[in-house]
């Protein structure tokens, strides 16, 4: 049952995902549908869990954007790793603390993203300052919002 509820959430966080891109373009490059999931999944299930889900989500993710198969996937099974570590450790299910914790994820993940293609010999621009704390904002808000639908769900 925990993986069909997982696939679900996958799928809807993939078509709206393509609705933002499509329809609200400014809102769908101001957060990321599938870091918040991997977020949400780390800090509410175990961590070999939101591992999975961030390789799942990262992997889609890569063949939605046309980006590098596998690069997605490495940077949302590390956030999911560090975010399930964090939760395991701290109490994390209060509103600051969860929007903390996403608006840290959109600070790791070009972080992670730069370490990863000076590993691969890739040229990599690091997004501007602005862009970055309007992804962290946008993610955290978001975030709150699909953290506070799940809680409303069976």
């Amino acid at each position: 049952m925990k993986i069909a509820r997982g696939l679900l959430a996958l799928g809807a966080s993939c078509l709206a995902f393509i609705l933002l891109r499509r329809y609200l373009p400014s809102l769908g490059t101001r957060c990321d549908l599938f870091t918040i999931l991997v977020v949400y999944y780390g800090l509410t299930r175990h961590q070999a869990a939101a591992m999975a889900m961030g390789t799942g989500a990262g992997l889609i993710q890569d063949s939605l954007m046309g980006t590098l198969l596998g690069m997605n996937g490495f940077k949302k099974t590390l956030i999911g790793y560090l975010v399930g570590t964090f939760g395991s450790l701290f109490m994390l299910n209060q509103t600051i603390p969860r929007f903390g914790i996403l608006f840290a994820a959109a600070f790791i993940d070009p972080l992670a993203e730069f370490v990863l293609s000076l590993a691969l010999g890739r040229g990599f621009v690091f997004p501007r300052p602005l862009e970055m704390l309007q992804m962290g904002f946008g993610n955290g808000l978001v975030g709150l919002l699909v953290f506070w639908i799940a809680s409303r769900i069976p």
